[in-house]
């Protein structure tokens, strides 16, 4: 019989005993998306002292004279410890050291008679332990390391600086606007925040538990009420409903269940998603509740997958029959969703699904002008992200409330055009500068077996301002793909010729973008290791049939052709800033 017991952070970070991570669990998992929710919910709780915020389940198994073992709920607990390591060194960067002495005694155990630390108060994942334990010492100077020496022993946990920078590198940013009032109300907000706490008493239990609570993945929790819930209320067709919208979930059902609620009501924090769902399925019967999240889990898949079969089939299943007077803007659509999947941003998805409403709503489906709008939204989404989140690295959620509060304003919009050129507007207001833009664009380099960013930058660079049927199809996704028509050529070469004298400087920049271009594979094996002179004689005469089908190529030769006997790191330099110019103020400006 287990009994419930609702347990606040506070109370678990000054438990007695010392937290254990079983050798059945999975390795830590969350990335920046889940940190990144994480401290969304905690700033919602902010400055409301009466409330806590409610993270889930904890499970565990409290082992008689040993430690208590984390069935399940160690993604959370890891990423707490890791917020209060975060939280401790900007304490101590703004000089409150007996704030980060309070913070240190909630991450380790210390010993009441010495001060000394006895140990973090979580032994972490096998795949992160080392680098764990390193971090939450209080005298770690905040540098990540690649080898750490224990026990007399040199341990590499590159691949462990991989798994917890990233998150660790969030949470430092977001502190470092925080002064000490902020600082103290978020750390009562983390402390405040509390779980149900579920103890169990063997080995058997924990396992038949763990196997329950994660075979299928967190994600299912919410969807499970959901759809015991519909099913309850007898919707006709709802186990194959339920299969479809499964299906079209691509395995991130949460995402999608969240990202449908938002198009049809705005924002909506994770832990009153459920509750959220059940009262707009009673607001508009179950029935139709289930028809709308097929149809938002038809559009989900659609844009996930980018695949132009899908993309089409969509837009015809949902009666936009104005997009297809023109061959090509479906395929424009398209473009720019796979753009955004080579970002790996999903968050407009909510936004733009409500614009098609709005748009279905208005009987705008045979307007052309309602169609070319629709297009420009959707450009205006690939332009925004690959700025603000593939060049400049920024996190994808930093427009999650500004796309939420635009569902709403779609959900009540009379006019589609008024309401998604105001959209466009905010997206542009909030774009990086040039000069973030440049210095980072220009750390964009060629890297051997990943170089997929690159291809599709080249791809818009070569077909800016043209029809889908008029370009090169530089870059393409799919990963199936068996060879590429097109491959990146370094123009100084790699393994430059020995007679060809490259000072260090130089070949220090020569996988830097200003170096490369996107040619006709069968022409980069031809071009091999020669000099950027030789390159350009080549290029001009036998390759010259395959450089006219290439408008970028023939304007890099045009601008740089006389310049490539000495071609060096400053040439190398100039030209990934005048491509970073270019691509900012045309190729990807939003209009």
């Amino acid at each position: 019989m287990f009994t419930p017991i609702p347990t606040s952070i506070l109370d678990i970070l000054n438990s007695k005993t010392q937290f254990a991570i079983p050798l059945y669990q999975r390795d830590y998992k969350w990335g920046e998306e889940e940190a990144t929710e994480l401290i969304e919910d905690l700033s919602n709780y902010h400055d409301t002292p009466s409330e806590g915020l409610f993270l889930g389940n904890i499970i565990v198994e409290k082992c008689l004279h040993q430690n208590t073992l984390i069935v399940d709920g160690q993604q959370r607990l890891t990423t707490i410890i890791l917020l209060l390591v975060a939280c401790r060194q900007h304490a101590k960067t703004l000089g409150l050291i007996p704030l980060a002495t309070n913070i240190q005694n909630k991450i380790t155990f210390t010993d009441p008679t010495t001060a000394d630390s006895l140990g973090c108060r979580l032994i972490a994942s096998d795949s992160i332990r080392e680098l764990f334990d390193y971090i939450t010492n209080y005298n770690w100077d905040g540098k990540f390391v690649s080898i750490i020496e224990k026990n007399g022993r040199k341990q590499p946990v590159k691949r462990q600086v991989n798994r917890l920078k990233p998150i660790y590198d969030y949470f430092l940013k977001v502190l470092t606007e925080f002064k000490q009032p902020d600082l103290t109300k978020f750390l009562g907000a983390i402390y405040q925040a509390y779980v149900i706490r579920i103890e169990i008493e063997n080995d058997e239990e924990a396992l038949i538990l763990f196997e329950r609570t994660n075979a299928r993945g967190l994600d299912l929790e919410i969807s499970d009420l959901l759809k015991n819930h519909l099913f309850a209320k007898q919707v006709k067709g709802v186990e194959d409903f339920w299969k479809e919208i499964l299906a079209n979930s691509s395995n991130t059902i949460l995402r999608m269940l969240k990202y449908f609620y938002v198009s049809k009501r705005g924002y909506v924090l994770k832990p009153q998603l459920y509750k959220k769902l059940k009262g707009y399925s009673a607001e508009i019967g179950a029935e139709e509740f289930t028809k709308e999240l097929a149809n938002f889990s038809r559009f989900y898949r659609a844009a996930k997958n980018a695949n132009e079969e899908l993309t089409v089939e969509y837009f015809t299943e949902v009666g936009l029959p104005e997009l297809f007077q023109h061959e090509y803007r479906p395929q424009k659509i398209n473009a720019c969703l796979q753009g955004l999947g080579e970002f790996g941003v999903i968050q407009y998805c909510p936004v733009a699904f409500a614009a098609i409403e709005c748009l279905k709503r208005n009987r705008g489906q045979d307007n052309g002008a309602d169609a070319k709008a629709l297009i420009k939204l959707f450009e205006a989404f690939e332009r925004y992200h690959f700025v603000n989140n593939a060049v400049c690295d920024r996190v994808g959620n930093e427009v999650e409330r500004l796309y939420a509060d635009f569902c709403e304003k779609y959900q009540e919009s009379k006019d589609f055009r008024k309401t998604t050129q105001i959209l466009i507007n905010e997206l542009r207001s909030k774009l990086a500068s040039l000069e973030e833009f440049t210095a980072k664009f220009s750390e964009i380099k060629y890297e051997d077996g990943g170089n997929s960013l690159l291809f599709y930058i080249f791809d818009r660079f070569n077909n800016q301002g043209l029809d889908p049927a008029q370009g090169l199809r530089i870059y393409n996704p799919d990963l199936n793909l068996k060879r590429r028509n097109y491959t990146i050529e370094h123009f100084l070469p790699q393994k430059p010729e020995a007679d060809l004298k490259v000072t260090p400087e130089t070949r220090e920049a020569v996988d830097c973008i200003g170096n490369l271009l996107a040619i006709y594979f069968r022409d980069n094996s031809k071009l091999g290791n020669i000099s950027p002179a030789k390159k350009i004689e080549r290029l001009k005469g036998e390759l010259s049939k395959h450089v006219d089908n290439a408008s970028y190529v023939k304007d890099f030769i045009g601008t740089y052709g006389e310049k490539a006997a000495d071609w060096n790191k400053e040439q190398i330099k100039k030209r990934t800033e005048a491509m970073a110019k270019h691509a900012y103020q045309t190729v990807w400006r939003i209009n």
